[in-house]
């Protein structure tokens, strides 16, 4: 397999660790099998949360990106609950579209859903 590909993650607006435990049990293997299996850019998209759980997507998606080399992962966050699908698929396309960016996570969209 080789391209692009999309993992929705969805955390159900679990707290924090809990959030994380399903996460490394359910998508991070998911993630991991695209990589084994030769995709070269991989967009782990995240359901909304508030700044601080972002922290540990963050670390998760910048681990991941380093053990992945040389494909690529990063990760994107609707910036409010409703999210902004043009935002988000304007993201995902900016991430697959350039080689240069990885391990990061990018929140799409305007405060408000706007």
């Amino acid at each position: 397999m080789t391209g692009a590909a999309v993992l929705e993650v969805e955390l159900a607006g679990a707290d924090p660790l809990a959030a994380a435990a399903v996460f490394h049990q359910v998508h991070l293997p998911r993630a991991v099998a695209l990589v084994a299996e030769g995709c070269q850019s991989i967009v782990l998209q995240f359901d909304h949360a508030e700044e601080k759980p972002h922290r540990w997507r963050r670390e998760a998606v910048a681990a991941l990106a380093r053990a992945a080399v040389p494909a690529r992962v990063n990760g994107v966050a609707p910036a409010s609950a409703g999210g902004c699908e043009d935002a988000l698929k304007a993201t995902i396309a900016f991430l697959h579209a350039n080689e240069g960016v990885t391990g990061q996570l990018l929140i799409a969209g305007t405060l408000g859903g706007t």
